[in-house]
């Protein structure tokens, strides 16, 4: 069996890149002949020896219609037996439309209910309504978009979440001069990082002293940095993004980490990969009872109202007690059981030959 992953853009700050590079990896390990299409970047060049054993494949060109084209050339030419896009949108739906290439196409979020541009809003519903119809097998990461494909669309999709995704690392001394909680995640208008923020804001009045790290780059960073600054919340660190021993040391060493997300629809269609990173730090959360996050973390979590006050009041009661390390359930969160369930459906419906390696 040979089957591509294909991409847009450099996967540098991607995070659901994780996604297509841990299903390939787990896919070439039951003996799948994996191939990744990455366009020309320096980083996504970098990435050939540890996406191995898959084959890399640069997508080159000077425009995005030259990159198109390319694309198409290449996917025809490797002699595919299905090809896995990942959120469809124009480019890498456009990639693979027409071809003749059974079409996996993964949703980790619903593109459309995060649209903030209105002019762009009705193409993507477009595009996605395209991508629906072309998928030879629709494969959703929360149990949310499972249900609207089976209830809007009569689409019967595969449920295949996100899993553990961190190396082992050893845990290297504290960063933190002071206990400190820890909020990991982009800053971008959509995600929920102004409710610890302002959650902070009360804290500081209440006399509540303890830190907040936030790790995350974005385009609202310096608006961000900015804000912490003007409110005077000298105990906010806005670091940045991160990875590597630097991050994995601030999640492993938080007082607690926190994971504010709002009940909507666009955040419960998503499946945050960071849940699973939170869950392999093993400490505390206080988060929201929303999507993914509740599914994946069950009753190991403290749920509390998506606001300042209710994030406040949480903190606050743990602020000067020292927290255990709590055992999530790792086991049932991996990605050679991802990739297993997704061997077994493409065999399953027909996509490839029942000939391909087995499911263990």
């Amino acid at each position: 069996m040979r089957y591509a992953l294909l991409t847009t853009g450099c996967v540098q700050k991607n995070a659901s890149f994780v996604r297509l590079r841990e299903l390939g990896r787990e896919l070439g390990s039951l003996g799948v002949d994996v191939h990744f299409l990455l366009d020309d970047t320096p980083h996504n060049r970098s990435l050939a020896e540890s996406l191995q054993p898959a084959t890399l494949h640069i997508v080159s060109g000077a425009t995005r219609t030259k990159r198109l084209l390319a694309r198409r050339q290449m996917l025809e030419g490797i002699g595919l037996d299905a090809v896995h896009i990942l959120n469809p949108l124009f480019l890498n739906t456009c990639s693979v439309a027409g071809l003749g290439i059974p079409v996996v196409c993964d949703w980790d979020e619903l593109s459309s209910a995060r649209e903030k541009r209105l002019a762009r809003w009705p193409a993507t519903l477009v595009v996605e309504r395209i991508a629906r119809r072309l998928a030879s097998l629709n494969v959703v990461a929360s149990r949310c978009l499972q249900q609207m494909f089976q209830s809007r669309f009569g689409i019967e999709s595969l449920y295949l979440p996100y899993a553990a995704y961190l190396p082992d690392r050893p845990t290297g001394p504290n960063p933190f001069v002071r206990p400190t909680a820890v909020y990991l995640g982009n800053l971008v208008p959509d995600f929920d990082h102004d409710i610890v923020i302002d959650a902070w804001e009360l804290l500081k009045r209440q006399g509540v002293a303890l830190d907040l790290a936030i790790m995350g780059g974005g385009e609202l960073l310096d608006s961000v940095r900015r804000d912490v600054a003007e409110r005077d919340l000298t105990n906010v660190h806005i670091e940045g993004y991160m990875t590597g021993q630097p991050m994995w040391d601030r999640l492993r060493h938080a007082h607690v980490l926190l994971f504010p997300i709002r009940d909507n629809i666009g955040n419960r269609s998503r499946c945050p990969s960071k849940t699973f990173a939170y869950m392999q730090a093993g400490r505390p959360i206080i988060a929201n009872h929303v999507g993914e996050v509740a599914e994946a973390l069950g009753d190991l979590a403290e749920y509390v109202a998506a606001t300042p006050e209710a994030f406040a009041d949480a903190v606050a009661r743990i602020a000067d007690r020292q927290l255990p390390d709590v055992a999530y359930p790792l086991h049932l969160h991996t990605w050679s059981d991802r990739a297993s369930r997704l061997l077994a459906a493409l065999r399953n419906r027909g996509i490839v030959s029942q000939a391909v390696p087995a499911c263990g």
